[in-house]
């Protein structure tokens, strides 16, 4: 596998310089709305990558594995062109608070996240005996891709682009 390891992120670091000028295009060429066009992003983002997570088990070549994690971490980071930004939309004199907030509610879910793929694997050895096995690894990642789909119908409902603390 050698340096292939390294793809996802860097299609991370691709992904996320694509998505602010994507952003940019759409709202200076009045395409999409300042509301609008995190929630395109955002929206794009996660479920492509909600997509890819669940896929991820299905593949049982090391290839297909760093295609999948590839095109999930990519579009997460186009993704973040959409939500990330939204804080310095929503509260311009407080976004580094804001962003603090979402950022340990991230956290948090990242803590719990890690403490539930351990559980879901100790369950998982005991019915099949083998990690290796298919099923072993299919809630480990269908758990954050519905996690995607749920906070990307959650930020399409209720985010605005517009100023809501001054």
């Amino acid at each position: 596998m050698d340096s292939s390891k390294m793809m996802p992120y860097l299609n991370m670091f691709v992904f996320s310089i694509v998505g602010g000028f994507i952003a940019d295009f759409l709202i200076t060429k009045r395409i999409l709305s300042v509301t609008r066009t995190p929630k395109f992003l955002n929206t794009v983002g996660f479920l492509v990558a909600s997509a890819a997570l669940m896929a991820l088990p299905q593949f049982r070549t090391s290839n297909g594995v760093i295609l999948c994690s590839s095109v999930a971490l990519g579009f997460l980071a186009l993704g973040r062109a959409g939500f990330a930004v939204n804080h310095m939309n929503i509260a311009p004199r407080y976004a580094g608070i804001v962003m603090g907030v979402s950022n340990t509610a991230g956290t948090l879910a990242g803590i719990i996240g890690v403490d539930l793929t351990g559980k879901l694997l100790e369950a998982s050895k005991l019915v099949y005996s083998d990690l290796s096995h298919q099923e072993s690894w299919g809630a480990v990642f269908f758990i954050p891709g519905l996690l995607c789909i749920f906070s990307s119908v959650v930020f399409l409902l209720f985010s605005t682009g517009e100023r809501i603390f001054d």
